[in-house]
C-alpha cells in the first residue's frame, strides 16, 4: 500500500499534506475575520434586549436564549461566513502574495482546498456548537398563550442539522465567488440577490401551520415561515429532505470553487452530476 508524503496530493480532488496544514492557518483567520465582530456587536445588543425582556416579564427565559441563539447563528453567523470565507480565499489569490505562494507546495487547487479545510475547521464548527445549544435549549423553551411571538416550537437535534449546513453552504458559496468573481462589487451584490430571493421565496405558513412551496425551496430553514413567532412542526421527512437539498446546493457551491482550478476534473464532474440529481430529488420529496 502507498503512502501520502509531504506535499504529494491525492488523485482526482488535490488534497495534500500541505494543504491540510494550510486548511488549520484559514481557520483561524476565517474566526479573527472583522466580519464576526460587527456580528457579535449586533449579537450582543440582541441579548441586552432579550435580558430586559425577561426582566419585564414579557418572555420566557428558554425562549429568549433560544431566540437569541437562532437569530446569532441562522440570521448573522451564515450570512456574515460568506463574507469571511470570501476574503479569506480570495486573499490567497492576489498580487502581492500569489508570487511568494507559487514557490511554496501548494497550487491553485490546494490552496482552495486550504480555504474549505478552514472553513470546516472554524464556523463550520462554531455552527456545529450552535446546533447543540439550540437541540439542548429548545426542548426547555415554552409556547406563550395567545403570544404566538414569543412562541418557539420545540426542535430536536435532528431538525437543527441544518444550522451548520447553512453556515458551510454560505462559506463555500464565499470560496466559489473569490474563484469565479474576485471583482471589487461583486460579493456583496451576490449576497444582497441571495438575501432579496431567500425572502422572495419565502411566504407565511398557513392557517393550519403548515408550510408550502416555495418557502421549502429557500436555501434556509423553514422555521420562521410565520407571520408571527417560528412556524410549528413541519414533518420530519421534509425536514430531512431539505436537509439533503441544503447539503446539496452546499456541495455544487464546493465543487464549483475547485473547477476553476488547475488539474483533473473527473471527480469533481462526476461529483457535480450526482449532487445535482440528488439536489433535484430532495426538492422534490421536500415538498411532501
Amino acid at each position: 500500500m502507498s503512502t501520502i508524503t509531504m506535499g504529494q496530493r491525492l488523485p482526482l480532488i488535490g488534497w495534500s499534506s500541505s494543504a491540510d496544514r494550510l486548511g488549520r492557518v484559514e481557520a483561524r483567520r476565517m474566526l479573527r475575520h472583522p466580519a464576526y465582530w460587527f456580528g457579535l456587536a449586533y449579537l450582543a445588543m440582541l441579548g441586552a434586549y432579550a435580558v430586559i425582556d425577561v426582566a419585564r416579564g414579557k418572555d420566557e427565559a428558554w425562549n429568549a436564549g433560544y431566540g437569541v441563539l437562532f437569530l446569532g447563528v441562522c440570521l448573522l453567523y451564515a450570512p456574515l461566513t460568506v463574507i469571511s470565507a470570501n476574503r479569506v480565499a480570495a486573499a490567497a489569490f492576489r498580487r502581492r502574495v500569489r508570487e511568494p505562494l507559487d514557490a511554496a507546495p501548494v497550487d491553485a487547487r490546494q490552496r482552495t482546498i486550504g480555504a474549505i479545510l478552514g472553513l470546516l475547521r472554524g464556523p463550520v464548527l462554531v455552527g456545529v456548537a450552535g446546533m447543540a445549544l439550540m437541540s439542548v435549549i429548545s426542548p426547555l423553551s415554552s409556547p406563550t398563550v395567545g403570544d404566538p411571538v414569543n412562541s418557539t416550537a420545540a426542535r430536536g437535534l435532528l431538525e437543527h442539522l441544518q444550522v451548520p449546513v447553512l453556515v458551510l453552504g454560505a462559506g463555500l458559496l464565499g470560496i466559489a465567488l473569490a474563484r469565479w468573481a474576485p471583482v471589487p462589487g461583486v460579493l456583496p451584490l451576490v449576497v444582497l440577490a441571495l438575501w432579496v430571493g431567500t425572502q422572495g421565496l419565502y411566504a407565511a405558513a398557513d392557517a393550519s401551520g403548515v408550510v408550502h412551496a416555495p418557502t421549502w425551496f429557500a436555501p434556509w430553514v423553514v422555521w420562521a415561515a410565520e407571520n408571527a413567532g417560528q412556524a410549528p412542526h413541519q414533518p420530519l421527512g421534509q425536514e430531512m429532505w431539505h436537509l439533503v437539498y441544503l447539503l446539496g446546493l452546499s456541495v455544487l457551491a464546493g465543487v464549483a470553487a475547485l473547477l476553476r482550478t488547475p488539474g483533473s476534473r473527473r471527480g469533481l464532474l462526476v461529483t457535480a452530476g450526482i449532487a445535482v440529481v440528488v439536489t433535484g430529488l430532495a426538492g422534490w420529496q421536500q415538498l411532501g
